[in-house]
């Protein structure tokens, strides 16, 4: 769990000759392994609470089959696409099986430490003016550099922030221990500082998002704090107002139009409209199967590319299970009280900073982001589900 929960550095790290073909399978092997165990524990009769999070995952990952066999003309190119939209979600069916009340939380603080480490090395990068391929500066536009750590992309590594930072932030609540509270605040200081190094706008709207949920939740006088920082950061913050300015611009939405955001999600709307119901399949349109296998240009929206590829069905499920499972957490928060519910607040925020970029980014596209997703949201679910069975 260790391993997963600093998936970005560990995957990174696997990737590298000689341990390449471990690169290429150890999530896969984790996951046999974790399904080994909770088997086990299922049979043994160690069964766990039943949210509704997880009869919508076992019914998505059922519909991905039906969209497998639907396709079975291009059986490499579904597979492909079932692994990178479906296998991830699974470890929310395992995870409660697998994991202890009391591992939740030191299992945070490891990710935190992980997202820390990172957001250091991209605040690193921002110093020495890491190289900046050109095709993540748009035509018109200037940056001093773009942070990417290990992601090898800004817009990946944003969301990555955006997600770290409101959980590190409520560590920094949660704990009492200065030294702990001091560190936690830190990380969530750089991963803030390493997001703005990121320039990339989808995911400064994903942590405005976040941090306006997670001072709504734990006390909404903040939430007014968090506008007035977010208006005076468009002023004293060159690398925003630079980049806000640009979008802005004219030439940007004439860029978006010709070519831009908004010419994919047209096309990812034209490609829907040829099979409204299923759409084109899955790894067939907008995302990193379809571009591996056939060229195709990322639509840069999550669900716009799963509106392309499954069509009116697959998106309306998709949508209720995301629903489903912020609200799952919801409610596991609303029910928590003391520092824990601190806590989960900063998780909960960080589920809406991923659900949110997603919008202007195939975010779920990239492993460890999916994952951490999955993995975050069934810690809070698995204590909530172990608290009520000690109050009961």
């Amino acid at each position: 769990m260790y391993l997963l929960v600093t998936f970005p550095i560990v995957d990174y790290f696997l990737h590298i000759y000689p341990w390449g073909i471990i690169g290429a399978a150890w999530d896969k092997l984790i996951l046999i392994l974790l399904a080994f165990f909770a088997l086990r524990a299922y049979m043994n009769g160690g069964r766990k609470k039943v949210y509704p999070t997880h009869k919508m995952v076992v019914y998505m990952a059922l519909l991905g089959l039906a969209y497998v066999l639907m396709d079975v003309g291009y059986l490499t190119v579904a597979f492909a696409g079932y692994r990178v939209d479906f296998m991830y979600m699974l470890y929310a069916l395992l995870i409660p099986y697998v994991v202890d009340k009391d591992d939740i939380v030191p299992l945070f603080k490891f990710m935190v430490l992980g997202g820390f480490l990172l957001a250091i090395h991209g605040v690193y990068e921002y110093i020495i003016k890491a190289p900046v391929p050109a095709q993540w500066i748009p035509l018109g536009e200037h940056a001093r550099t773009r942070v990417y750590s290990l992601f090898g992309s800004p817009n990946a590594f944003g969301s990555y922030l955006a997600f770290i930072t409101p959980t590190a932030i409520g560590l920094a609540l949660y704990e009492k221990d200065r030294a702990q509270r001091l560190f936690f605040a830190a990380a969530a200081v750089f991963a803030a500082m390493a997001l703005v190094f990121t320039y990339t706008r989808g995911a400064w709207a994903a942590i405005f998002v976040a941090i306006l949920v997670l001072t709504w939740l734990v006390d909404k006088r903040l939430t007014v704090v968090a506008i007035v920082l977010a208006v005076a950061s468009y002023f004293f913050l060159p690398p925003i107002h630079s980049r806000l300015d640009q979008f802005l611009s004219p030439v940007y939405w004439a860029q978006a139009n010709q070519s831009g955001r908004i010419a994919r999600w047209a096309n990812a709307w034209d490609q829907m409209v040829r099979n409204p119901l299923f759409g084109a399949g899955l790894g067939r349109y907008g995302g990193a199967v379809a571009s591996q296998y056939f060229g195709v240009i990322y639509v840069d929206d999550y669900y716009g590319k799963t509106l392309a590829e499954m069509g009116l069905v697959g998106i309306l499920s998709y949508l209720t299970l995301i629903f489903v499972y912020l609200r799952d957490v919801w409610r596991v928060w609303r029910r928590m009280d003391g520092q824990i519910k601190l806590l989960f607040a900063g998780v909960f925020s960080s589920l809406v900073a991923l659900v949110v970029h997603n919008a202007t980014e195939v975010a779920f596209d990239v492993p460890a982001l999916n994952i951490l997703f999955w993995l975050a949201g069934s810690f809070v679910l698995t204590y909530g589900a172990e608290e009520a069975k000690v109050s009961d």
